[in-house]
C-alpha cells in the first residue's frame, strides 16, 4: 500500500473534555486505525493510506475501533473523536500560565549575555555589555498607576499629564534604555544605543514603537488606529533585515525578540558560535503571547493587527486601502499534529484563532467604538506580513471542511514552551 500526501490528517488534544479529535479528506471507502501504542493514526484504502502521530495517547487499538467507524464511505470528509487512554487522561492539567507563554523573561537569561542577529548571528550587543536584565510591568501599568493617583482613598486632586510624567508614568513619560541594564518587554528588549552594534536606520522612517511600551493616549485623536511616528526602523548591518526600532530623544533601541538570538556567556573568549540549545521565540510564538496577554488584562479576544506605516503621504494612501488582520481568539490551548507538518510531524502547543481581513475603515470602526471589544496590536509592517503567511501555512493543516467558520479563516499559532539557559 502507497504513502500517499493526499489523504490529510488533522488531530487536535482538546484535554479539557480528555478527547482527541479527529478530520481528514483526500480518500472515500476508508479504514482507519490506531496503532498497537496508541500515538499514531492511520488512514487509508486498498490504495492509499497516511499516518499521522496524534497529540495525546488515546485508548487502545481494540476501544478505538468502535469510534472510528466509517458511516458513509462515498464521502471524502470523515471526523472522529478518540478517548484519551486512562493514563494519560487521569493527567489532569492546570489552566494555562500566562507566564508560562512569555518569550524570555529576565530570570531565563543570564547576565553578560551577547545578543546576535538571528538572520546572518552578526552581533548586536557583545557579550558583558549588559549586567542586569529587568521585566518591564505589563502594558497598562502607567494607567492603572494614574488611575490609583487621580482616586486613592486620601487625595481626590486632579493630576495632569505633565505632574503624572515626572513621576514617571504619565501618558507622555517613556521608558529609556540604561547602560548595562536589558529591560525585558514581553515581546522585545530595550537597551541603550551605547551598548548596541552593528544597527544601522532602516531606509524609510515608520511609525513603530515596542508594544508595550506605547500608551494609547499618545495617538492621533482623529479615530485612526494609525500610529504617530515614535521612532524609526533599524536594520542589521550585514543582512539587512529589519531587527528593531530606535528612539531618538531618549538614546535608546528596541530588539524585537522573534529577530535575534541570545547566547549566555561563554568560559573561553575565543568561543564565537551562537549556542543552537537555547530555544528562539518566533514571530507565532510573540503574536499568540500578545494575544493572550491582551485577553488577560482587558478580557478582549479580538484583535486588529496594526502595520507601522512609513510618513510619506503615498504611504499612508496605501496603508489606508490595505486589508488589515482582524483575529479572534478562540481557544487558547490546544495539541495538534497534522500530516502536513515537515519535515517530521510533533505534537504543538498552539492557540487557535479564527481570522479574516479588513479595510482601514472597518478596523478604525471595530476598534474606536464605544461598545468595541476589539483591541489593536501593532507590529512591524514586514512582521504583519510574515505573521499573514504564516496563518495561511496553518490554515493549510486542516481538513478542507473546517478550515473556516462563516466569514472567518481558522489558523494556529505556536505558544511558547521554551526554557532558556
Amino acid at each position: 500500500m502507497l504513502q500517499s500526501d493526499d489523504i490529510l490528517i488533522y488531530a487536535e488534544l482538546l484535554s479539557n473534555v480528555g478527547r482527541v479529535s479527529v478530520a481528514c479528506d483526500g480518500a472515500n471507502a476508508i479504514i482507519a486505525s490506531v496503532s498497537a501504542d496508541s500515538l499514531s493514526l492511520t488512514v487509508g484504502n486498498h490504495e492509499t493510506e497516511n499516518t499521522v502521530k496524534l497529540p495525546g495517547q488515546v485508548v487502545s487499538a481494540e476501544d478505538a475501533a468502535q469510534f472510528l467507524r466509517v458511516h458513509n464511505k462515498q464521502t471524502r470528509c470523515h471526523q472522529w473523536s478518540l478517548p484519551l487512554g486512562p493514563a494519560r487522561n487521569s493527567q489532569r492539567r492546570e489552566a494555562p500560565d500566562a507566564q508560562a507563554t512569555t518569550p524570555w523573561s529576565a530570570q531565563d537569561l543570564s547576565p553578560r549575555s551577547s545578543i546576535y542577529c538571528r538572520g546572518c548571528q552578526t552581533p548586536l550587543v557583545a557579550e558583558g555589555r549588559i549586567e542586569t536584565w529587568k521585566d518591564l510591568p505589563s502594558e497598562n501599568w502607567a494607567e492603572m498607576m494614574e488611575f490609583w493617583h487621580c482616586h486613592k482613598p486620601h487625595g481626590h486632586e486632579h493630576h495632569d499629564n505633565q505632574g503624572l510624567a515626572s513621576r514617571g508614568y504619565g501618558a507622555n513619560s517613556r521608558l529609556s534604555g540604561q547602560t548595562g541594564v536589558g529591560l525585558m518587554d514581553l515581546t522585545s528588549l530595550l537597551f541603550s544605543q551605547s551598548d548596541c552594534s552593528n544597527v544601522t536606520p532602516s531606509t524609510m522612517p515608520t511609525s513603530s514603537d515596542s508594544l508595550q511600551l506605547e500608551n494609547t493616549e499618545s495617538r492621533p485623536s482623529n479615530g485612526s488606529t494609525r500610529l504617530a511616528n515614535q521612532g524609526n526602523p533599524m536594520s542589521c548591518s550585514n543582512c539587512h533585515c529589519e531587527i528593531g526600532v530606535s528612539h531618538q530623544d531618549q538614546m535608546s533601541i528596541t530588539l524585537f525578540k522573534w529577530a535575534i538570538s541570545i547566547q549566555s556567556p561563554t568560559s573561553s573568549s575565543s568561543s564565537s558560535t551562537i549556542s543552537s540549545a537555547a530555544p528562539q521565540p518566533s514571530l507565532s510564538q510573540c503574536v499568540s503571547a500578545m494575544l493572550l496577554a491582551t485577553l488577560s488584562s482587558s478580557a478582549c479576544s479580538k484583535t486588529v493587527i496594526i502595520p507601522s506605516i512609513t510618513t510619506n503621504s503615498a504611504a499612508e494612501e496605501q496603508q489606508q486601502q490595505q486589508q488589515l488582520l482582524h483575529i479572534w481568539l478562540f481557544n487558547q490551548d490546544i495539541t495538534f499534529t497534522s500530516t502536513k507538518q515537515r519535515p517530521e510531524q510533533r505534537p504543538v502547543s498552539a492557540v487557535k484563532v479564527f481570522y479574516r481581513f479588513v479595510g482601514q475603515a472597518e478596523a478604525d470602526k471595530l476598534v474606536e467604538s464605544m461598545t468595541s471589544d476589539v483591541q489593536d496590536i501593532t507590529l512591524p509592517a514586514a512582521a504583519a506580513a510574515q505573521l499573514r503567511k504564516e496563518l495561511e501555512l496553518s490554515n493549510g493543516y486542516l481538513p478542507s471542511r473546517v478550515r473556516n467558520f462563516n466569514q472567518w479563516r481558522i489558523g494556529l499559532l505556536e505558544k511558547w514552551k521554551g526554557e532558556c539557559n
